[in-house]
């Protein structure tokens, strides 16, 4: 049987996804595991942060589709453990952590999406 487009992208998906908390928060992975929730949450600041747009509780539970109460308790949480900040009504993340983000070797999420993206070509 030959494995399809949605078998690849689903397998992609679940790669990052197993990925993803050690690349942001490597210490936070015992807490957080791969709790898609979490995870969506945390990737979103870090984008909003690096785009120059950090959000608000508001803008996050929007952009990650989730009810704003939740995104609140998982913002409180990251906060107590020092992945992100909040800075007035505001979520960031550290500068010393963008820093470790970009000194981290991306190298086997990249092969990941690359050979995902050769099987799709197929």
């Amino acid at each position: 049987m030959p494995l399809t487009r949605a078998y690849h992208l689903a397998h992609l998906w679940m790669e990052l996804t197993r990925q993803l908390p050690a690349t942001l928060a490597p210490e936070l992975q015992p807490q957080i595991g791969s709790r898609i929730g979490v995870l969506m949450i945390l990737a979103a600041v870090y984008l909003g942060t690096v785009e120059g747009r950090p959000m608000n509780t508001t803008k996050l539970a929007s952009f990650v589709g989730m009810p704003r109460g939740t995104v609140i308790r998982w913002l409180r949480l990251l906060c107590r453990r020092g992945a992100i900040v909040r800075f007035d009504h505001v979520y960031r993340m550290p500068a010393a952590r963008l820093d470790r983000i970009a000194r981290r070797d991306l190298g086997a999420m990249v092969r990941t999406v690359r050979s995902t993206a050769d099987k799709l070509k197929r």
